[in-house]
């Protein structure tokens, strides 16, 4: 079970979207109403999804035109990876805690790896 809010859920799917180059800076996402019909949430909380992406300047709003992915999508990728090497990092300091062995560490990573790409 996923412990983050509905709305950051969705905020770290546009932002996974952008790092894989799914999404790219320009790209126009679809109106609040869309997004909510899409994802089947509140209006509402699309509203939310948007705002904190455009606060952390991910999307930017053009009144009248719409929600864009901001020119600074780069960055975003960029950090993206910093975050998910944060993560990483902790997972590895934990497995070393609980005295698994590097090659052990290893195997599993390669094997986690391999079952997710097969």
């Amino acid at each position: 079970m996923n412990k983050l809010a509905i709305y950051e859920q969705l905020a770290n799917e546009i932002k996974s979207d952008i790092a894989a180059g799914i999404l790219k800076p320009g790209d126009k996402l679809p109106s609040v109403r869309n997004f909510a019909l899409e994802k089947k949430i509140n209006p509402n909380t699309a509203v939310k999804v948007y705002k904190t992406l455009e606060i952390e300047g991910v999307l930017t709003s053009i009144p009248s035109k719409g929600n864009f992915i901001s020119d600074d999508a780069a960055k975003l990728q960029a950090f993206h990876v910093v975050e998910l090497k944060a993560a990483y990092l902790t997972l590895v300091g934990e497995m070393r805690d609980h005295h698994i062995e590097e090659s052990s560490i290893i195997a599993l990573a390669k094997g986690v790896y391999h079952d997710i790409t097969s």
